[in-house]
């Protein structure tokens, strides 16, 4: 136990400073490349933040594990909206400027919304493989409108090549670091669960969804710390934005089938979509991610996942 505990906490290293790895080369690669830095978080970095979701979806896919594809992005989705900008409020307040992130927000309140209509509409029994069709143009539309605000017009930088190598060598360097310190905690925490006598299914559902998002979670929580908001919120409302459009909709594909689900997994959509909603509400009313909105988030997330694992969350569906 205490080998695994330990394990546990070298895993945290490595995340931390895989976050910071990444943070530093996505500074160098904004600055050198005149990017915009709140592109850079909806897109670069929520991209690379964002793999594990997409590793841990494919293999599902290619092994026929399609449930367990559909409640790793619904817990992923609520972890990095719940847990990080949960912990963002509390431990940074943040400010939140909707001019940068007008078309982003929509899409983070749009993307589980398709998917609840898409289980009302199939009787709550599956998501329906037809509904790449809708997901696929719309993130070829989000990623054109976001290469449209690819420059930033404040900044004159002269592009220097040696930057521009160091910025993608500590980028992907941490996104390393944080794949290893996630596999590590993951592994571990089973272990842990194990011993307890913790379920697969509720491991499941907690330490690996939760799992794949801790690099989402720990690369945002090191930017607001280091003063990067803009790269802050836009990694985690682009890693729920990609999780949705791009790695679900890629998991379909793969699988080719409709993803068989239960009133469960829907409630965890609908979770999603009305936590969503409330984020988007406050952040446009209040401008800002602060100790108010990150308690409502932490304590949404406790409560859901208390109903979730004693299955009352059955009963409202």
């Amino acid at each position: 136990m205490a080998v695994t505990i330990g394990l546990i906490l070298l895993g945290f290293v490595f995340l931390y400073f895989g976050a910071e790895f990444l943070i530093s080369g996505a500074e160098k690669l904004a600055e050198n490349l005149n990017i915009s830095k709140a592109i850079v978080g909806v897109v670069v970095v929520a991209f690379g933040t964002s793999a594990p979701e997409l590793f841990v979806n494919v293999i599902c896919a290619c092994r026929n594990e399609t449930a367990f594809a559909l409640s790793n992005i619904s817990g992923s989705n609520l972890t990095n909206l719940c847990i990080g900008f949960g912990l963002m409020g509390l431990l940074y307040g943040v400010t939140f400027k909707l001019e940068d992130f007008k078309l982003d927000i929509n899409y983070f309140v749009l993307g589980p919304l398709i998917i609840v209509i898409a289980f009302i509409i199939a009787h709550l029994t599956m998501v329906p493989l037809w509904i790449v069709f809708v997901l696929v143009p719309l993130i070829l539309f989000y990623l054109k409108k976001a290469m449209d605000r690819f420059n930033d017009p404040e900044s004159k930088n002269v592009p220097n090549s040696a930057e521009i190598l160091k910025g993608v060598g500590l980028f992907l360097f941490g996104i390393f670091g944080l794949y290893m310190g996630g596999e590590i905690v993951v592994d571990n925490c089973k272990k842990i669960g194990a011993e307890f006598g913790i379920s697969e299914a509720i491991l499941g559902l907690t330490v690996v969804a939760g799992g794949t998002s801790i690099p989402d979670v720990m690369a945002s929580l090191v930017a607001a710390k280091r003063g990067e908001n803009e790269i802050a919120i836009g990694n985690l409302i682009g890693s729920n934005i990609f999780n949705i459009f791009f790695v679900l909709s890629s998991t379909m594909i793969i699988a080719g089938i409709d993803l068989p689900a239960d009133k469960f997994l829907f409630g965890d959509y609908v979770a999603v979509t009305l936590l969503s909603l409330i984020f988007m509400i406050y952040v446009i009313v209040r401008k800002r991610i602060d100790v108010v909105l990150g308690l409502i988030l932490l304590v949404a997330y406790i409560s859901y996942y208390y109903l979730r694992i004693s299955g009352s969350i059955g009963n409202f569906f």
